[in-house]
């Protein structure tokens, strides 16, 4: 019950910015000020919000992380050249290198891979929302359809 409360609570903050980017987008008059107007656009993202999408992820847990690992080439041509283990001259040249170390710029570039994969994780789970009813029906359907064909099986 507490992963499906805590899987449930990191849906809802992980879609509340796409929400609230949507939700503006569809309602701001083109001046951009915000007057919220009851649409049949606003009805369906608010419940994909608070009804489909945390739904959907308790039906299908592995929608909550993204496929993807991003690691880029910088990040992978400087693991290979600096390798696992460095001696202590590579070490003490990578401490007192004027300009930047190498450590720096693996550390640098794996930030950068991290904040693609955010991006990433928040486009992926922008579409689940958009697409988070069609998905529920199709996922329910199909279980039911199966759970039907077990009981006629016995």
């Amino acid at each position: 019950m507490k992963k499906l409360v805590m899987l449930i609570g990191a849906d809802y903050i992980r879609c509340a910015l796409f929400t609230i980017i949507a939700v503006y987008a569809v309602t701001a008059s083109p001046t951009g000020q915000f007057k919220f107007h009851w649409t049949l656009v606003n009805g369906y993202l608010l419940s994909a919000y608070f009804v489909a999408h945390p739904l959907l992820m308790a039906l299908a847990p592995k929608l909550t992380r993204h496929p993807f690992q991003l690691v880029s080439a910088a990040s992978q041509s400087l693991r290979q050249t600096t390798g696992d283990h460095q001696s202590l001259t590579e070490i003490y040249h990578n401490a007192l290198n004027p300009v930047i170390s190498r450590d720096m710029l693996l550390a640098k570039n794996d930030y950068q891979d991290d904040l693609m994969g955010i991006t990433v994780a928040f486009i992926i789970h922008g579409c689940l929302q958009l697409l988070a009813w069609p998905l529920v029906v199709i996922i329910s359907a199909w279980r039911g359809i199966r759970y039907l064909w077990q009981i006629r099986q016995r």
